[in-house]
């Protein structure tokens, strides 16, 4: 039996009846309306929409007389009713004026059809085929309800006149003060005032070489944004396990080194210090998830689920955009076109949840190779498709990583390759971390859609996995101070 759907034949036979008497809301209507906006059920309105159609495409006229002769050719007159249904049609149109709704009516119905019967596809699917992995059959049933509701409401142009008013009521109403930013803040004053925060529907990549130190900031970066909006931060994992990263964050709180709470000794002062932090971390609306075989269907359906039961979000951090899986296997050893895959998701994602989306991303191995280590966009890992859909890239070079590998870097100050500094061979003896040593670290915002681009500073203190923002600039070639107490030098932003 053929199951009914949703359509509305009084308004397919007033928009086709408005085609019949006035060609230029024909010619609206036939490049807006689709066979499939006109439902299977109404044949004889399909057939006469299809017929109108193909005079338009030929570039003749439209109007009864032509719409006749064109059913006559095709073998259809008979089948629709005649020329007596086509005068009948014309004899609904009561007003021309609402035409854009009737299109837009049609246009629902066939977005509610459409997801109907992939709901009864899908409901088939489970009863005949063979489910073995019921999340991934759950993230492809959405993956496909989404491809249907992504095509709702397509927007129509906007008037630069109407655009201008709207916009210009908006400057005119706000009143910023000096330093002000309009997204959420990274818990870094600099930062913030070159990349303006991180601002709803952006997508945020930050990228650099293994152990540098992104994931490190990106934690940083989480807690700041849970901890100064109160709003709900989903932070994607793909590397590191629940353990790791709440040890990382005791550290980063507590100034306590990782190293000492990894193996468990500490003093009765440290350990109550860390119980402080506990309670401030419990506080914290930060949610984790360590799914390391997460897929992009994954951490969009989390992200939803996140919002609908927690409200809207702060962020969304993916670490990193290289370990997302693909269960199925889709894109096979393509990997260029998996990463433009999943860049371009994450973009919708943060239009879609109205927050913005970190992602880190790793460098390709060419960086190491210069001379010159500094971070470029041609670096990233296909970066054509994430450098497209990236509202700000932001590298992070931490010249020390090379440093003390005994690399030469091969460059002064802000990478000018002079005066080239080649170092020792490394021991084969293990380095003991120093706790107070803090290196000096470049941010370099590579692009930046919407603002300036340009280097700020950190100092980051490996020990503890904790980014401050210094209190003035310093010269990269002149932190030669291994050991030495950087707290006369660092402000530390995060308990401003």
């Amino acid at each position: 039996m053929i199951k009914n759907y949703p359509s509305d034949e009084f308004c397919e036979t007033t928009v086709l009846g408005i085609c019949l008497l006035d060609s230029r809301k024909a010619s609206e209507i036939l490049v807006t309306l689709t066979e499939d906006d006109f439902y299977y059920g109404n044949l004889k309105n399909r057939c006469i929409f299809n017929a109108m159609k193909t005079l338009y495409d030929a570039g003749n006229a439209i109007d009864i007389t032509t719409v006749t002769n064109q059913l006559i050719n095709t073998k259809e007159l008979d089948k629709v009713g005649g020329v007596d249904y086509l005068v009948s049609l014309t004899k609904l149109v009561t007003s021309f004026q609402n035409i854009e709704f009737y299109v837009q009516n049609l246009k629902d119905q066939t977005l509610l059809r459409n997801l109907l019967q992939e709901i009864d596809k899908i409901e088939q699917d489970y009863e005949t085929k063979q489910i073995k992995d019921i999340n991934a059959f759950v993230a492809e049933c959405e993956s496909r309800i989404n491809k249907i509701t992504e095509g709702r409401r397509v927007s129509d142009f906007v008037s630069a006149k109407e655009a201008a008013r709207i916009v210009g009521e908006k400057i005119q109403s706000s009143h910023g003060v000096e330093g002000s930013i309009t997204g959420i803040s990274t818990g870094f004053e600099r930062l913030d005032g070159l990349i303006n925060g991180l601002n709803k529907n952006e997508l945020i990549i930050l990228a650099a070489r293994p152990a540098v130190g992104k994931s490190a900031l990106a934690l940083n970066i989480a807690y700041n944004a849970a901890a100064k909006t109160n709003k709900p931060v989903a932070l994607f994992s793909l590397e590191m396990a629940n353990d790791m990263i709440l040890k990382r964050l005791f550290a980063a709180q507590s100034s306590i080194s990782y190293d000492s709470i990894q193996k468990g000794i500490l003093s009765t002062n440290e350990r109550l210090k860390l119980k402080e932090v506990e309670n401030d971390l419990a506080s914290v609306p930060l949610y984790i998830d360590d799914n390391s075989g997460s897929s992009i269907d994954d951490i969009v359906l989390k992200s939803r689920k996140l919002k609908e039961s927690k409200g809207d979000l702060a962020l969304i951090v993916v670490d990193y955009l290289g370990l997302i899986n693909d269960p199925k296997n889709t894109f096979k050893d393509n990997e260029q076109a998996k990463i433009a895959y999943f860049s371009r998701r994450l973009k919708m994602l943060a239009g879609e949840l109205q927050c913005p989306v970190l992602s880190l991303s790793q460098l390709n191995r060419q960086t190491d190779a210069r001379e010159n280590k500094r971070p470029q966009l041609s670096d990233l890992r296909s970066s054509g498709a994430i450098e497209q859909d990236a509202d700000k890239v932001l590298f992070i070079y931490r010249p020390a990583y090379y440093k003390n590998q005994g690399i030469s870097i091969g460059e002064n100050k802000k990478g000018q390759g002079e005066n080239k500094e080649v170092l020792p061979k490394p021991s084969n003896e293990p380095k003991v971390q120093d706790d107070k040593k803090a290196d000096l670290v470049e941010v370099i915002v590579a692009k930046n859609r919407s603002g300036r681009t340009g280097t700020t500073e950190l100092f980051f203190m490996p020990a503890f996995g904790r980014f401050f923002t210094p209190e003035r600039e310093h010269g990269f070639m002149n932190q030669n101070m291994p050991g030495s107490n950087y707290s006369d030098k660092f402000k530390d932003t995060e308990d401003d």
